[in-house]
């Protein structure tokens, strides 16, 4: 049992170092994995930003453009602008927006007829082909031409901004401003999520009349997915999310830019610590929220780390196992010393019996327990007759070989529960417990006798010898050990002077 425990607590202690070893390393793992996750987060806020910047470079000078010469850019192709859509390929149309009074559309409907056919006119944000009927107002922001003059691109000629909400913020935003303003996330001809980035053309001036407001309006699509670089490649538990401040995470209208995976299981959400960064990046007029996460989890454990982890646990299991069992060896062997000084100091060298001590002790806890169950208890005390000639004549050898036979049968003859003793010499006692009568002890001390009586082989020899027994009770005979064993030994003298004994050696 003993054995068990120490052996349990090796194990205990080797888990409990074990997990101490693993969240040391893992420790050093994840510090490392902090600061990819800082350099990860600064190289993609200073693309993004690069990106913005170049988004409103190419509006700015689009707008510088089609200042010069936006009457012609709403009837020709440019290869200039060509060049823009080529080189940076995130944008996917460039497209030029006219603010048109209310007493003016029919002549931009004219206009509008003549240039692109007699199925154009100024719409709502629709096909040409499923027109509704405009919403009466004051003026109207049509798009006058977009670049490339592809089918989709040319449906949106025509279409009044002001009646999608995210353009109209951005038209409102710029008038108010004056700068250059990014939309909310909106859905662009091709089907993809993107924004749209708008500037004015004219010159501004916020609080002047109405005709010192810009008149044009330069405006590029920007493909959400192409605000990032497209070989992007994030870890394990990392996910990175940009969006227009007043987006949500995931606007009605499309799906914001939310790349990676950042679904951890229960235990590593308890296990291991969550990185997040949130910055808002373009300034006023490109407010875009860049969010970067990163669950850390088991992944972040390289090999190298679970290598060193599982040696060194091994090497700890090792340890602990050699020294837990060098300790129960060492312990086995003290317990098995002090067992051995224990029955050496109680028990008879020669039939290994009980002796003097051991047997006043057992006898003493005997009183004790017959004195609180109220019953009896018998001590017979045994003497050999004729002895010592077996020893003069064949020799203590073949004596004390007889005294072994004769604790042998002993104790084939008594009860388990019954203690016998060497007390020295011939003299044998044996304690009897929990007698009813003296009939018990009587019977016992008749087979004895019966036992003890017969032929013992010893060396080619048949050596006999007879048994003189005594026997006293307690409590009638005495309260105290002394009085007891003195009794039974004057019992024992009795028998021992009977005509009736028997005690013959023969050889």
């Amino acid at each position: 049992m003993q054995a068990r425990l120490v052996y349990a607590g090796c194990m205990a202690l080797w888990l409990i170092l074990s997990a101490l070893a693993a969240l040391s390393i893992a420790s050093r793992s994840l510090l490392g994995a902090e600061q990819q996750f800082n350099n990860q987060s600064q190289q993609l806020t200073e693309q993004l930003k690069q990106r913005l910047l170049t988004n409103e470079t190419v509006l700015d000078s689009y707008a510088t453009f089609s200042a010069l010469d936006h009457r012609n850019e709403i009837r020709q192709k440019h290869p200039f602008v060509l060049q823009l859509l080529r080189r940076y390929p995130q944008i996917t149309t460039l497209a030029h927006i006219e603010r048109v009074p209310q007493s003016r559309i029919d002549g931009y409907n004219r206009q509008l007829q003549r240039e692109y056919g007699a199925g154009y006119r100024l719409r709502a944000y629709a096909r040409p082909s499923a027109a509704r009927p405009l919403p009466a107002q004051d003026e109207y922001f049509p798009l006058m031409f977009a670049e490339p003059q592809s089918q989709g691109n040319l449906q949106l000629v025509g279409m009044d901004a002001s009646q999608q909400p995210q353009l109209r913020e951005a038209l409102q935003e710029t008038l108010n401003s004056g700068r250059t303003t990014l939309s909310r996330q909106l859905r662009l001809p091709d089907g993809e999520a993107g924004y749209v980035l708008l500037r004015s053309i004219d010159k501004h001036q916020a609080s002047g009349p109405l005709e010192l407001q810009p008149r044009h309006f330069a405006m590029l699509f920007i493909r959400a997915d192409s605000l990032l670089p497209p070989d992007l490649i994030l870890p394990p538990g990392m996910a990175v999310s940009v969006r227009h401040r007043d987006d949500p995470l995931r606007p009605p209208g499309g799906q914001a830019l939310l790349l990676g995976n950042s679904h951890p299981d229960a235990l590593e959400r308890l296990l291991f610590p969550r990185l997040e960064t949130s910055q808002l990046l373009g300034g006023a007029g490109q407010p875009l929220r860049f969010t970067l996460s990163w669950q850390q989890g088991w992944a972040q454990i390289g090999l190298f780390e679970w290598v060193v982890w599982l040696l060194l646990s091994l090497l700890l299991g090792s340890g602990l196992a050699l020294a837990s069992y060098s300790f129960v060896r060492s312990n086995n062997s003290r317990r098995l010393r002090e067992s051995q000084l224990f029955h050496l100091a109680n028990h008879d060298r020669l039939t290994g019996l009980a002796n003097r001590n051991l047997f006043y002790d057992r006898l003493q806890h005997a009183i004790s327990r017959v004195d609180r169950s109220g019953k009896r208890l018998a001590l017979l005390f045994l003497d050999l007759d004729r002895f010592k000639p077996v020893n003069d004549t064949y020799g203590h050898i073949a004596g004390d070989r007889v005294l072994q036979l004769i604790a042998a049968r002993i104790q084939d003859v008594i009860r388990n529960e019954d203690t016998v003793a060497r007390l020295g010499g011939d003299e044998f006692v044996i304690l009897m417990e929990d007698i009813e009568s003296n009939r018990e002890a009587d019977k016992v001390v008749a087979r004895l006798k019966q036992a003890i009586q017969m032929p013992y082989p010893v060396d080619q020899h048949r050596i006999m010898v007879g048994v003189s027994i005594g026997i006293a009770y307690y409590p009638e005979d005495g309260l105290l050990i002394d009085e007891l064993l003195a009794v039974a030994d004057r019992k024992m003298y009795g028998n021992k002077q009977s005509p009736n004994r028997q005690s013959e050696t023969v050889a």
